[in-house]
């Protein structure tokens, strides 16, 4: 392993800029932290390089070093200080990898989550994580939306960011294009015009929108949507976080599935 002492090391800088979009765009890089994201990395994305604290190399993360060194990937022992300059945590947990953005492709022909402007970095990352756990065949984020792999929301998917095909930064005629070409009905959550979740038909290749916190899903694809649901509620709630809303969905539709199995 090399290693690396001081936090004005060149490659802690290039590290250290991957917090910030612009940055992780030109590089095609995000970072993933803590032991047990990196060994999901290490299973399923394409790591570059991977940094730890010496002092912190128990048995698990000896054996995941010892894992990436036979995979070639680049190894380099820190300092506490230089470990603290990389990470976006306020209590680093003594390893990181940097990795390359996946290429997101949706092969199969199941329902899949689309985020219309979610901007809250938590709810993005929840949604994909629940994405992955309700069986969506991927998840597509518009134009507009919190990055996928900004540090919080890679945080926030526990995982699932590496296993599901997840398309980032689609402009929305693009989407709604290809819903079409590829046989997609939209289903669209909002209030106005719309019938009730649990009376409404699932097809077998629905895009399930969720719009953004503040507004809503857009006009036009409420436009375009082949079916509008809304979630009935008691009490005297007016509304549902966004995460929670798309999590309803994507398990009603989960539901619907396993009825006719």
């Amino acid at each position: 392993m090399k290693e690396i002492a001081s936090i004005n090391n060149a490659m802690v800088k290039v590290v250290s800029e991957l917090k910030q979009k612009k940055y992780r765009d030109r590089e095609n890089c995000f970072v993933v932290e803590g032991l047990r994201a990196v060994e999901e990395a290490l299973g399923y994305a394409f790591v570059r390089r991977i940094f730890a604290v010496a002092d912190k190399a128990n048995a698990r993360l000896q054996s995941l070093l010892a894992d990436a060194g036979a995979k070639g990937i680049e190894l380099y022992a820190v300092t506490e200080a230089v470990m603290k300059k990389m990470s976006d945590t306020e209590a680093p947990q003594g390893v990181l990898a940097v990795c390359e953005k996946p290429q997101g492709i949706i092969t199969s022909g199941g329902p899949v989550l689309v985020l219309d402007r979610v901007a809250d970095p938590g709810n993005v990352g929840t949604l994909i994580r629940t994405a992955e756990a309700a069986g969506m065949a991927g998840v597509i984020l518009l134009a507009g939306c919190a990055d996928a792999y900004a540090p919080k929301t890679v945080r926030s998917t526990m995982g699932s960011l590496l296993r599901l095909p997840v398309l980032a930064g689609m402009p929305e005629a693009d989407f709604i294009k290809w819903s079409r070409e590829s046989g997609y009905e939209i289903m669209v959550t909002c209030l106005d015009g719309a019938e009730n979740l649990y009376k409404t038909p699932f097809a077998a290749k629905t895009a399930i929108v969720v719009g953004s916190e503040a507004y809503g899903a857009s006009e036009d694809l409420k436009a375009v949507a082949a079916k509008r649901v809304y979630i009935p509620m008691q009490g005297r709630a007016e509304s549902l976080n966004a995460a929670v809303a798309g999590s309803v969905v994507m398990f009603e539709a989960l539901r619907r599935t396993l009825a006719t199995k």
